[in-house]
């Protein structure tokens, strides 16, 4: 089957646009001032929250069109994306962890713990544009030369 190129891409620009927010904040202000004003921590909320969601929109989109496979939620479609070698290792490693955080947020956002949030971010915010490269070379840019 045929991938949507138009959709991906969208989902691509959603998470790039999302992570660009991350970065800005994570850069321009510390820790402690994040922590201080409950606007910055709800944008980084919001920012993971649509990061994710566009990552499995990517995810559920390439493993059913490649693979005409269901998947049942986010931690299955990333599970599975790694398993039929959507995504290398470090990236199913490091974005795990953001699919579980997702649905803490979602489902019970009182048990984040906002500084242990921003270390992970700052630390690993730039596996997200390391996904867009990923798709875009393995899946994106293939299709169209194929076309």
């Amino acid at each position: 089957m045929n991938l949507d190129i138009k959709r991906l891409n969208q989902y691509l620009y959603e998470i790039k646009e999302n992570t660009d927010d991350l970065k800005n904040i994570l850069q321009e202000f510390d820790i402690q001032q994040i922590l201080k004003d409950k606007r910055l921590i709800k944008a980084i909320k919001f920012s993971i929250v649509e990061i994710a969601e566009a990552i499995s929109l990517v995810l559920q989109h390439l493993i059913a069109k490649r693979y005409g496979m269901p998947v049942k939620g986010y931690i299955d479609t990333i599970k599975k994306a790694y398993e039929k070698e959507i995504i290398p290792l470090n990236i199913y490693e490091s974005l795990k962890p953001f699919f579980d955080f997702r649905n803490t947020l979602i489902h019970r956002y009182w048990d984040v713990k906002d500084e242990l949030l921003i270390e992970n971010l700052k630390n690993n915010y730039k596996n997200f544009y390391e996904f867009i490269d990923i798709i875009r070379e393995s899946f994106i840019k293939i299709n169209e030369k194929n076309v």
